[in-house]
């Protein structure tokens, strides 16, 4: 095996899980298993952004005029470096009969492109590549920042996937040595603090075990405070419930502090924030 390859693959292991880049599995031909043939070429990935994972990818059978198809993450049996299999054609859903999918189609997130804003508002730069674990997940998206410079950010940093930009936590860490001095009578050690902050939206956590009260000031609050404002009042575009079929908010209505808060509390706020009219 080349270096190149080695080192490609060695990329795109995740503790021990391949991962593929997006790039890699658009433009693959879909092949049935049972029936020997070549169903049509992987068009693009459906994205879900309140889930942070691909839901399905789009098939391309020449036939695009009778609307688009669909084959589930989750249908796929394998995706290799040729192409992708599945167990028959019959995985293959058209567009009309999965309203949850045609609402993802809709909303078109595509990630590649994003600009990529921090919760305290800074610009770090565009997303240019994302990787995707055999579970479907986007594991990490590649950035590439102003000065040119590539940085990796793992999934459990990004906060919003959103159609345009990609919210990320801040992650400020600063440290201060101990330092030593050489004196006469030998070495003088003087003991400083050594202190990492890692901030995550609407909270900011001293990992020496002590909370930091957040400053009224804070920017992660007062973007928290700013995206709560342009949600108020806006309608939802379908209806949003807990895990356990509670309603939140139903289809055309109205976004309150209520709504927020229910949202919040079952962990439906991402979702919230991609259903608005």
């Amino acid at each position: 095996m080349n270096k190149q390859k080695e080192d490609h693959i060695i990329k795109n292991t995740e503790r021990g899980r391949t991962m593929k880049q997006s790039s890699e599995i658009i433009g693959l031909p879909v092949v049935s298993i049972t029936e020997a043939k070549e169903l049509g070429t992987i068009k693009e990935l459906l994205i879900n952004p309140a889930e942070g994972s691909i839901a399905a990818v789009v098939l391309d059978d020449g036939q695009w005029y009778y609307g688009a198809k669909l084959i589930l993450f989750n249908d796929l049996e394998g995706i290799g470096e040729y192409a992708a299999t599945v167990k028959n054609s019959s995985v293959i859903i058209p567009i009309a009969a999965a309203a949850d999918l045609e609402a993802l189609l809709v909303a078109n997130v595509k990630v590649i492109g994003s600009k990529v804003l921090t919760s305290s508002g800074r610009i770090q730069g565009k997303v240019t590549e994302f990787y995707i674990n055999d579970a479907g997940k986007i594991a990490n998206c590649e950035v590439v920042g102003a000065d040119g410079g590539t940085i990796s950010v793992p999934a459990q940093n990004i906060y919003t996937f959103g159609k345009e930009v990609l919210v990320v936590a801040d992650i400020d860490c600063s440290v201060t040595e101990t330092s030593v001095t050489e004196t006469n009578d030998g070495l003088d050690f003087q003991k400083q603090s050594i202190e990492t902050r890692v901030q995550i939206p609407g909270s900011e956590v001293n990992l020496e075990g002590e909370n930091s009260s957040m400053e009224d000031d804070d920017p992660a609050k007062k973007f928290d405070d700013k995206h709560r404002k342009f949600l108020l009042g806006k309608k939802s575009n379908r209806r949003i419930e807990t895990d356990n079929g509670v309603l939140i908010v139903d289809a055309g209505g109205e976004i309150t502090e209520e709504v927020l808060q229910k949202a919040k509390l079952a962990g439906k706020f991402v979702e919230l924030s991609m259903s608005i009219q």
